[in-house]
């Protein structure tokens, strides 16, 4: 399993008098809400009674957020401000929100969040201020919960396309036909990002971008660059919120100003997957693979065929248009631009297997991430560039709209 450390910011007293998260063995921050993603990452989605995953985060994180803020009272709550009595603790009432959002939402990790939740709340040494921090952790996940009770985000992906008495019909689900129908948690409505129509197959926006892919993204024979295997083979089959973690308790930020933002960018994430799948739903755009293949279908003489054309990576199961990991790269990436601006740490991964990635600014992440699916041999260049502009309105409109400052 990969691990992520990071190349610690040491917190030296004179820069803040803000209380700060304590820092674990090899320099990683220990923060209450970092504890509760390892729960949440192994969730596992029942598809006739469970939620999406995507929502299970959002929730716990949102939780996370209202109860450290109605201790705080800094930022404008999502959905009404509960009471705190006063001295209540922070930490405990993150970790109580945190947990029964996994209780509730999570089954199999019931029995992990248990035990957290115990050891959290163990660290908590004053009984008053820890018992109402939990009973202010619980009135938020209560409340979140509800919140999304009507979401949509239980139940299955049916089969595409629909039946025909005596004709075949694939009998593995296309992913995420649910989730574009899913209430959103920052857009009005599904759609109200959703990207133009794709080039036409006649353009030169298409041959340019058929000949890359089928010249960079082929699992044998390409063009690629060492590095630039590197780079596809890396964001493959990762999450792009990996960055998060070496974002929190950064010195001068408080407990509520971490919890706000890893809140938003849970937000913005979450509704990265709804606009993704509402576009591509909306215009079932052919994969690299099947275009190439099938080259001569298109009517462009410029398009070259190659029948044995194979990506460098599984083409997932749904449509190709538009890029879904630039959209929620340029989600999350925007919504740390906003927060730090031009106080963003470089970021540095340094994972078990994998080449060292350097981020010294959120749009070089973003870029990075979106190159890699060109490279993989899964996503069009066009597709790349709508994702990215999707997923920073997506960002813009998550800081616009939730948790403005109090009086603001």
């Amino acid at each position: 399993m990969s691990r992520l450390t990071t190349f610690a910011f040491l917190l030296i007293a004179s820069v803040s008098a803000l209380p700060m998260p304590a820092v674990a063995q090899g320099g990683v921050i220990d923060s209450v809400l970092l504890r509760w993603r390892e729960p949440l990452a192994k969730c596992q989605r029942n598809e006739l009674d469970g939620a999406i995953p995507t929502d299970i985060h959002a929730m716990a994180h949102v939780a996370m957020f209202e109860a450290v803020n109605a201790v705080a009272g800094k930022y404008q709550p999502y959905i009404a401000k509960i009471a705190a009595a006063p001295g209540s603790s922070e930490t405990a009432a993150a970790a109580q929100a945190a947990h029964d959002v996994i209780a509730m939402t999570c089954a199999d990790q019931k029995s992990a969040a248990d035990t957290l939740l115990a050891s959290s709340l163990a660290l908590v040494t004053d009984s008053a201020a820890r018992d109402s921090g939990v009973a202010v952790g619980q009135k938020a996940a209560t409340a979140i919960i509800a919140a999304r009770s009507k979401s949509g985000s239980v139940g299955f992906d049916g089969f595409f396309p629909a039946a025909t008495a005596g004709v075949y019909v694939p009998t593995v689900r296309q992913v995420g036909i649910l989730i574009s129908r899913m209430t959103p948690w920052v857009m009005r409505k599904q759609s109200e990002l959703r990207p133009p129509a794709p080039p036409s197959l006649s353009s030169e926006i298409w041959s340019r971008d058929y000949e890359e892919i089928r010249r960079m993204g082929a699992k044998t024979g390409s063009a690629r660059t060492e590095a630039q295997t590197d780079i596809a083979k890396f964001w493959a089959s990762r999450d792009v919120r990996i960055v998060l973690r070496q974002l929190v308790g950064q010195p001068g930020r408080s407990l509520v100003d971490d919890a706000r933002f890893l809140a938003l960018a849970e937000m913005a994430w979450a509704d990265s997957y709804i606009s993704m799948m509402d576009g591509k739903y909306a215009w079932n755009f052919w994969r690299p693979v099947t275009a190439i293949r099938g080259g001569t279908m298109d009517g462009n003489d410029r398009t070259i065929p190659d029948a044995d054309w194979t990506p460098l990576t599984p083409t997932p199961m749904h449509p190709e248009y538009p890029c879904g990991h630039c959209l929620s790269a340029a989600a999350v990436g925007s919504v740390i631009q906003a927060e730090f601006g031009s106080r963003m740490p470089t970021i540095v991964l340094d994972m078990e297997g994998a080449l060292l990635r350097r981020y010294p600014t959120a749009d070089s992440y973003i870029d990075e991430v979106s190159e890699s699916r060109m490279l993989t041999g899964v996503h069009y260049r066009f597709s790349l560039d709508v994702g990215k502009s999707m997923g920073h309105a997506l960002g813009k409109l998550a800081v616009e709209r939730y948790f403005r400052p109090v009086g603001k």
